[in-house]
């Protein structure tokens, strides 16, 4: 695993200890370009009488408040000398033989590289990085084999940054949507606020997702403002997304809707990502190699069939819209040829056109 800084480190290492009888083995590593190390515990927090918190006086008293001496990792840059076993490998091919989403999230920059090796060598697109636990060499290996990432959400400002840089990363043979982590049942800290008095609050009432108008949240007399109180709950999360259209729009003009977009995209990016874990093939007009001549798409997708066949027939549609989908062909003189495969309400093919 990567490790965690400063008083976290403290106890989850005490807790693989608890677990396994050992602590992590870090050592001193110097990354090659493009490369990460893993994150270093940086101090030892006093946890002394008065001082505990409710995580670290359980701990103490699982020791009989008699904790062991805890190892440092202290600077330059450390990596876990531990990689994946035989073990991980096995079960890393038995995840995808039973088409289970994999998320390397967590593992040692050693482990993880080799677990997308075995990844990659077996063609599975079922991974995702669920709350930027990876590292940025890992990303574009994830987006370019068909992958999903739902970076861990925090401050918005952050946020936004982490949508551009992901951005470059995408693989555009793949439908794009953006997710975000929480991490809310871990120990991860929700967006702070960014202030009232900044350029571009979030303005009460505003327009979310599918034109639903949202006003101030009103709990008993306590009403919230994620201006002033940031992500202090899950229902904070339609204003947390506003907070990001307010920002990425007075960075860039125009991109406050884009985001807005590719966030909405998220759910749809990550059930394609897991229809591809079924062997269903990516939609042939992001994948020219993929097409087929009308004639062979008309053989292959017969009127009654359901859209499961047809997917597993032709692959993914470019779009899905209503009762129709869209691929691509090709014919000698068109290089890409839109066909529309139309369904009865009850998911039957009633007809392909497109020439």
């Amino acid at each position: 695993m990567a490790g965690d800084a400063g008083a976290t480190g403290i106890a989850v290492n005490l807790a693989n200890f608890l677990e396994t009888g050992s602590f992590w083995r870090m050592e001193h590593c110097e990354p090659a370009d493009g490369e990460s190390a893993d994150r270093t515990q940086l101090a030892l927090p006093d946890i002394s009488g008065g001082q505990q918190d409710a995580l670290f006086g359980a701990i103490g008293q699982l020791f009989g408040d008699i904790l062991p001496a805890l190892p440092l990792y202290g600077t330059p840059l450390h990596c876990n000398k531990r990689g994946l076993t035989d073990l991980g490998v096995h079960t890393i091919g038995s995840l995808a033989d039973r088409r289970i989403i994999f998320d390397p999230d967590h593992l040692s920059v050693k482990a993880r590289k080799a677990s997308m090796d075995v990844i990659e060598d077996l063609g599975y697109p079922g991974v995702i990085s669920s709350h930027s636990w990876s590292t940025p060499d890992t990303y574009p290996r994830i987006y370019a084999g068909g992958g999903f990432i739902t970076p861990y959400a925090g401050d918005s400002t952050g946020f936004v940054a982490k949508w551009r840089r992901h951005l470059e990363w995408a693989d555009r043979n793949f439908y794009f949507g953006f997710g975000f982590g929480a991490d809310i049942n871990g120990l991860g800290a929700q967006g702070n606020p960014r202030g009232a008095d900044v350029a571009n609050p979030v303005e009460y009432p505003f327009t979310g997702l599918n034109g639903v108008r949202v006003s101030q949240q009103r709990a008993g007399q306590r009403t919230w403002d994620i201006n002033v109180d940031g992500v202090a709950q899950y229902g904070l999360y339609p204003d947390w997304i506003e907070d990001l259209r307010q920002i990425a729009e007075s960075d860039h003009p125009g991109d406050g809707a884009k985001i807005v977009d590719d966030m909405a995209r998220g759910a749809e990016a990550y059930l394609q990502m897991w229809e591809r874990t079924y062997g269903v093939a990516p939609d042939s007009c992001r994948n020219p190699g993929l097409r087929r001549r009308p004639s062979v798409i008309r053989q292959r997708v017969r009127v009654g069939m359901s859209d499961e066949q047809v997917l597993r027939a032709v692959g993914q549609p470019w779009q899905r819209l209503g009762t129709t989908y869209t691929i691509c062909a090709r014919t000698k003189k068109r290089e890409r040829v839109p066909m529309r495969i139309r369904f009865s309400a009850a998911g039957r093919v009633l007809d392909v056109t497109g020439t």
